[in-house]
């Protein structure tokens, strides 16, 4: 059975569509069927780059597995596990997917075998384009990865899990890549990635959103972002969970920060002021597509997909199809 490319939105799409439209094209079209070794060259090496992760970005993707780890075992057990033992783990994998990605075993290994992910399968831009990284890097990486655990053992969220039913959790299982909860508004399907969902004794209803960013002022543009996403898990939560706004609550942890915990409000009115965010982005996106028609999903072409300059662009993903000139795989539109 043929995959099909579905048009989607979820906040890291829209995010990625502002931060640069040609980076988009590529990561969302230009990649597509690129995993077929009939592809276009340029298809081919498009799906290798938009697999490339930053070492900002890969902490953060292995704290987030550690911490559902903690979980599962919780549930199942019925006990948090020793805290030295998890920052064992945790070095033990930070150590196995960084080998992963520094002897480029992801040109030859595959991500998935049967339904369960290779977990230590990790592509670093760094080494892709054979770019040294700095030890100071490297060592604030893991010290962040430790400190993200030491968040969650310190966090007051904790003592408020450990009351509750484990049989009404929902943890992401990133073994299995089932983490994805999506749903429909207008005939587009919405993706919401839910860390961790749990109901409390008072029947109180926790949509828990992990972050691993550096602690910011309520000013920067990332909170507003946050605001939008655990919107849209207000809206999963209201629309499929048939949740009550009573008794939803929308929580985000930073884990670098002492595990603080920071409750979205959550009535009507963000609600409609959520499903409004998601609708224009959706008209958005849709508006790059012949005929607008998102059942197509064809996109218009390249030109319509401007290449944004900026000073990131040396360390996107995609720079030796977009920008490298010597290379011999340059898109041209």
């Amino acid at each position: 059975m043929a995959f099909t490319n579905r048009f989607g939105w979820s906040v890291s799409r829209e995010r990625l569509f502002d931060e640069c439209p040609r980076k988009y094209y590529f990561h969302y079209y230009l990649s597509w069927g690129g995993w077929e070794r009939k592809a276009p060259l340029i298809s081919r090496e498009a799906f290798k780059l938009k697999r490339l992760i930053s070492l900002s970005l890969w902490r953060g993707q292995l704290v987030h597995y550690v911490v559902s780890k903690i979980l599962q075992s919780m549930k199942a057990k019925g006990r948090v596990p020793d805290k030295n033992d998890v920052l064992g783990y945790m070095s033990k994998r930070f150590d196995a997917q960084l080998e992963f990605s520094r002897n480029r075993r992801y040109l030859s290994e595959p991500k998935k075998r049967g339904n369960r992910i290779n977990i230590d399968w990790t592509a670093l831009v760094e080494h892709e384009y054979e770019r040294p990284i700095d030890e100071t890097r490297l060592g604030r990486a893991r010290d962040e990865c430790m400190a993200g655990i030491e968040g969650f053992y310190a966090s007051p969220l904790l003592p408020r899990i450990e009351r509750s039913d484990p049989a009404r959790w929902t943890v992401e299982d990133l073994d299995h890549a089932e983490f994805s909860r999506d749903f429909e508004i207008g005939g587009v399907t919405l993706y919401a990635k839910t860390d961790f969902m749990f109901e409390e004794n008072d029947s109180s209803f926790n949509v828990v959103d992990w972050k691993t960013n550096r602690p910011v002022s309520d000013e920067d543009g990332a909170n507003e972002n946050n605001r939008i996403q655990l919107g849209v898990y207000g809206l999963y939560a209201t629309t499929v969970l048939s949740k009550p706004l009573d008794r939803l609550r929308l929580l985000e942890v930073n884990l670098l920060d002492r595990g603080v915990v920071k409750e979205h409000p959550i009535d009507e009115k963000s609600l409609r002021l959520s499903r409004a965010a998601v609708e224009a982005g959706i008209r958005k996106l849709s508006e790059l597509l012949v005929d607008a028609d998102v059942e197509r999903n064809e996109p218009l072409g390249p030109a319509s997909f401007p290449r944004i300059e900026n000073g990131r662009c040396a360390f996107c993903n995609f720079f030796r199809i977009c920008k490298d000139e010597s290379g011999p795989l340059k898109f041209e539109d």
